[in-house]
This record gives C-alpha cells, sequence and structure tokens, in this order.
C-alpha cells in the first residue's frame, strides 16, 4: 500500500507538468502592435537557429536594422504547460522591441517528459543566451544584459532562471516580466482552485484519496523539490526587479501564486510591480485598462533596465 501511495504521489508531481497552460496558445503580455510592412527587418539567419541537438532547441533572433556595440536583448519564452507551445507565439512582440533598437529573440525549448527534467528547460535557456551572444557577437553587436518575457509556463521558467542562475547566465538578465506564472508548487491553493479534480482523474484515483494522500507525510518528502521549483521560494534581496500580471480569475493557476510571490518580493524588498487582472482568468482577456497598464509597465522594464 506504501509504494502505491508513493507512486500516486509521483504521477501527481508529474501531473503538475502538464496541468498549467492547457488550453492552447497562450495570451501574449505585450502588444502585439502591427509591424510597419516597410520596416526592415533583420533575421540574423533565414533559418531557424539551433542551439542543440534536440528538435525542440531552437531559437529565432532578430537584429536592430544599423546597431553595433552594446545592445539590450529582450528574451521571449512561450508558456503552454512546459509541454506543449511555439516560439512564434511571440513574434508580433519580438518584431516590435527589435523596431525600438533592442536584439530581441524567441526561443522554443525541450518539453518534459522522456528524460527531460525542468532542470533541461532551464539548461536550454543558458543555451540559447550562448548562441545568441555568440551570433550577435559575428555581427558586432554585444549583448550583456536582458529581460525575460514569458508567459504561463514560459514565465515559470523566466523567473526561476532569473532568480538562481544569473550568477552563471552567459547573458546577465537584469529583469523579468512574467503573466499568469506558477510560482508556488507548495500552494494549497492548487487543490482548491479545481487542479485537484483534474489531477485526481489524470492518476485514475478519486479526490477523496487523493485528499488523504495530501494529509499525509508522504508529501512532506517532496515538499524540498516542489519548492526548488518555486520562483516564489527563491527569491532574495538580490533578485532581478519583476513586473508580475495574473487573473484573479485564473482556474489554471491561482491568483494566490501571484500574491505569494509578490509577497516574497515585498519581504525582501525586490523592486517590483504586480498587476491584477479582476475579472480575468489565465488569458488575461477582460480588463483592457489593465492590458493596457501591464503593456506600458512592459515597455518601461525593457527601456529603464536595458538602457
Amino acid at each position: 500500500m506504501f509504494q502505491q501511495l508513493i507512486s500516486m504521489f509521483l504521477a501527481f508531481v508529474a501531473f503538475l507538468g502538464s496541468l498549467f497552460g492547457l488550453g492552447g496558445k497562450q495570451t501574449d503580455p505585450v502588444d502585439p502592435t502591427p509591424v510597419d510592412p516597410g520596416q526592415e527587418i533583420v533575421y540574423l539567419s533565414e533559418h531557424t537557429i539551433a542551439y542543440g541537438e534536440s528538435d525542440d532547441q531552437t531559437l529565432d533572433l532578430y537584429l536592430p536594422a544599423g546597431k553595433t556595440g552594446d545592445v539590450g536583448l529582450v528574451l521571449f519564452i512561450h508558456g503552454g504547460a512546459w509541454v506543449t507551445g511555439t516560439k512564434e507565439t511571440y513574434l508580433p512582440e519580438a518584431l516590435r522591441y527589435q523596431a525600438l533598437g533592442y536584439v530581441t529573440a524567441t526561443i522554443n525549448y525541450r518539453y518534459l517528459g522522456n528524460g527531460v527534467m525542468p532542470a533541461d528547460e532551464l539548461d536550454d535557456i543558458a543555451s540559447s543566451l550562448r548562441a545568441i551572444k555568440a551570433a550577435c557577437a559575428e555581427k558586432g553587436v554585444n549583448v550583456s544584459k536582458t529581460v525575460l518575457v514569458g508567459s504561463s509556463a514560459g514565465a515559470h521558467l523566466a523567473l526561476l532562471y532569473a532568480y538562481t542562475k544569473i550568477a552563471e547566465a552567459p547573458v546577465k538578465p537584469v529583469a523579468v516580466v512574467s503573466s499568469s506564472a506558477p510560482t508556488d508548487f507548495t500552494d494549497p491553493a492548487f487543490m482548491e482552485s479545481g487542479a485537484g479534480e483534474m489531477v485526481a482523474g489524470a492518476i485514475g484515483v478519486s479526490t477523496e484519496t487523493l485528499a488523504r494522500l495530501m494529509q499525509t507525510g508522504i508529501a512532506e518528502m517532496f515538499v524540498p523539490t516542489l519548492k526548488n521549483l518555486s520562483p516564489a521560494k527563491q527569491v532574495k534581496s538580490t533578485s532581478v526587479p519583476t513586473l508580475m500580471a495574473h487573473g484573479k480569475n485564473d482556474t489554471i493557476v491561482p491568483y494566490s501564486n501571484a500574491e505569494r510571490l509578490d509577497a516574497a518580493l515585498t519581504e525582501k524588498g525586490v523592486t517590483h510591480d504586480f498587476v491584477t487582472f479582476p475579472n480575468s482568468g489565465h488569458a488575461l482577456l477582460n480588463d483592457p485598462d489593465c492590458t493596457l497598464r501591464f503593456q506600458t509597465l512592459t515597455a518601461q522594464y525593457i527601456a529603464t533596465y536595458l538602457g
């Protein structure tokens, strides 16, 4: 019986990796302003650039016309539950900020499963940054700092990378822009928000059985791992400035996750802004005034921290 409970809880932990961001394409956290058809677009390559051996380790890189020397990088990381999604989601934003004079890039990364773990997805961010830095250097462009922008699972990876890997990052993160991010996997509200029924159904048990399992000491065995994967648990006084947005009606990633990150950033004195979408769910669709504020703050963060 004990081994069966262990197996159930392992399945629960694994299912967290496919729970968030379900339902197709993620809402872009930046206004997809149409690009002027006459604008000069400088693609570093006519084809997707590979930064690893996997077919999923690819990126698209855009250089601002006529710029050399030091230029800031805006790196976009798509959502999709860590198991789906595409870098093309962020194409409008990449072109928009390229037109404003920044180097921009959108990346694909390896999906969870088949031996790929969250640490591997963080490694993919590092590898993509190395490839971007090297490719830019060939064009006389130096990228030494980046703002990471992500939605849902991509925002989780952006936050976790910036908070835990800054010392070793090939290009230093100087700020993060996050929307609808999972930030605390120890949050009981995951179960209270309806996730419990989804998890129970996925692993073939009743919600009552799963509830009993969560009340046992078995769950405590996994708390350190869940904390290590939670950006809200990794915040330090030296963490990078963070812009975050979350919908109060999000039934996929509980709003309390955003509150927990906000509280951690406040406690540590980290510069941050928190935009609440009071009428929106995970896709942040129902609060146009909040959308405008988040877009404006995104542009301000990029301008402020990339210069």
